[in-house]
């Protein structure tokens, strides 16, 4: 089962170019859900909150940053299910202290929907970070 800091290859909603994802939480036992946010490639106009060097993780090859204006909540079992047929491919988990950097900025960067802010924060009292 998809877990914190896993990773995974898949387009946004619409596209065809693949992304980045990292789950920034573990997911809740009810529901299975979790947070999702997706790294990019950076560009002069990026929300630099969170920002990824080359190295930090492999599939990052130049600066990247972390697009929180984009972050979900996703259930797992289906992000699973799409790994399983083929759909989506997972990638390697990222280090805790990237990832930490990564959870930190979701509540810190003015971009991430407020909807989003609200589940991190209930995420963290229920010690699903």
């Amino acid at each position: 089962m998809a877990g914190l800091g896993d990773t995974f290859m898949l387009p946004k909603p619409g596209q065809d170019t693949e992304h980045l994802w990292v789950l920034i939480t573990h997911p809740d036992p009810k529901t299975c859900e979790a947070i999702m946010v997706n790294v990019t490639t950076q560009r002069p106009h990026s929300d630099k909150t969170t920002v990824l060097k080359t190295g930090e993780h492999p599939f990052i090859k130049q600066p990247s940053v972390v697009f929180y204006a984009d972050a979900r909540i996703v259930d797992t079992r289906l992000l699973d299910a799409a790994v399983q047929r083929g759909a989506y491919r997972g990638h390697a988990a990222f280090d805790a202290a990237v990832l930490g950097r990564i959870q930190t900025g979701v509540a810190v960067s003015p971009f991430t929907p407020r909807k989003i802010k609200s589940a991190y924060a209930a995420y963290v009292a229920a010690g699903l970070i």
